[in-house]
């Protein structure tokens, strides 16, 4: 048996294309990686496992350059098609020139991403073969390709769940690309069901800056992971960037802090280091943070056993919340009983740095209110005696970030869950 010869891109392409298709990629290539007058060319940035500290895959990327040898913006070069037709030839030389440039550098199994244009979609047809016949004929194996899509691109569900169900079948991995960005939902998450997930470049430069917009990062990575999907941050290009990747729980990062486009591989891991140091600053600042939290909260813990000396004696609410409210960082007390309903008006502190906000009023009044489904409600009640620190949490009470101390306690006859609300803001 003869050896299979390896195809130039343009005998790639046009093996699966219909006969028309073919006229328009004749007429459009002028040699292997050339489209019109511009000559193509792959580059490939690396994408770093966090945990593996070391790139796990690579990005193809198209580069263009004028017959003067000037080089073309991509998105001067993607504005050239006229059609979807003319767009999905020049996207599948695109991709077929990055399996081509990626199989002899690629010595160590990593994922290969190559972009699939939203708009060539229209006009790209499982059924021709194009993606299974370009595995074949270059030896790529399917699970080592990773297609990215840019989801919010693609108004038809229907039509994008097909190609990633039949793409999935092949045995590649599907990414939705730039997540986060225009009208990105998760709904359409749970519906397509990729195996990755690269977020938007914005996200990491917000939570960079903005430990509001960090923590809002982290709940996406978490709702992200729980749809069963790995998360890539792109765009990192600050150790502040990394810093907040690697907190939010991000899997994989890529960006030009630690490495730009190239047309080889990389030959020398340079971020085993790099995300070594990352980690155990982390590992550190968490540390700190933990045991400043425990100072700080040391003062109101003492005040708020005090209260509940005083409550188990006395069975005063109001008596009870006096020494609490000494801390400016109390802002409400509160009775619940073995159910987890409430058994007597919110106690407030009365001075000037409560602020009522009266665009919350309906919610302000929690009597006869059932909490039995907050954590500090049922550790309480599973762990009696002990006094139990809630996560911070958005408060219905106010719409404020509060944190709730409690604590399950015996007054007179009955089981009593003491509640105390600190403003966490």
């Amino acid at each position: 048996m003869l050896p299979k010869r390896s195809d130039t891109p343009y005998e790639a392409v046009t093996r699966s294309a219909g006969q028309s298709e073919k006229n328009q990629i004749a007429e459009c290539l002028v040699s292997s990686g050339q489209y019109r007058n511009y000559s193509l060319s792959s580059f490939f940035q690396p994408i770093y496992s966090v945990a593996h500290r070391r790139p796990i895959g690579y990005e193809g990327l198209i580069r263009a350059r004028s017959a003067q040898g000037l080089s073309i913006p991509p998105v001067e070069l993607l504005s050239l098609p006229q059609n979807s037709s003319q767009m999905l030839t020049l996207d599948r030389l695109c991709r077929t020139l990055h399996v081509q440039n990626f199989i002899p550098q690629s010595v160590n199994n990593e994922w290969l991403f190559v972009n699939l244009n939203a708009q060539s979609l229209i006009c790209e047809n499982p059924q021709n073969g194009f993606t299974q016949q370009l595995l074949e004929d270059s030896g790529l194996a399917a699970h080592r390709l990773v297609i990215e899509i840019l989801e919010n691109e693609v108004k038809d569900t229907g039509r994008l769940k097909n190609y990633i169900d039949y793409i999935h079948q092949l045995n590649c991995l599907i990414a939705i690309d730039d997540f986060g960005a225009g009208h990105s939902n998760f709904d359409r998450i749970w519906q397509l069901q990729p195996d990755i997930v690269k977020l938007d470049r914005n996200l990491i430069r917000e939570a960079a800056q903005s430990k509001r917009a960090a923590s809002i990062l982290s709940g996406i990575i978490s709702l992200l992971h729980q749809t069963g999907s790995l998360v890539v941050v792109e765009g990192v290009e600050t150790e502040a960037e990394a810093t907040a990747a690697i907190a939010a729980n991000a899997d994989m990062m890529q960006g030009f802090y630690f490495a730009r486009p190239a047309p080889w591989l990389l030959t020398e891991n340079t971020a085993y280091d790099i995300i070594d140091q990352l980690l155990f600053r982390q590992r550190d600042q968490r540390s700190m943070q933990f045991k400043a939290q425990s100072d700080n909260m040391g003062h109101i813990k003492h005040l708020f056993q005090q209260a509940l000396d005083d409550f188990i004696l006395h069975e005063s609410l109001p008596q009870s919340g006096t020494p609490l409210f000494q801390d400016p960082r109390a802002v409400r007390c509160f009775l619940l009983d073995e159910n987890g309903h409430q058994t007597s008006s919110t106690l407030n502190p009365f001075h000037p740095r409560q602020q009522i906000e009266l665009r919350f009023a309906p919610l302000l009044c929690g009597d006869k209110g059932n909490w039995s489904h907050r954590p500090y409600h049922y550790l309480a009640i599973d762990q009696p005696g002990t006094t139990i620190i809630s996560d911070p949490y958005l408060s219905v009470a106010d719409s404020r970030m509060c944190v709730t101390l409690s604590q399950a306690i015996q007054a007179g006859n009955h089981v009593q869950v003491y509640c105390c609300d600190l403003d966490w803001q």
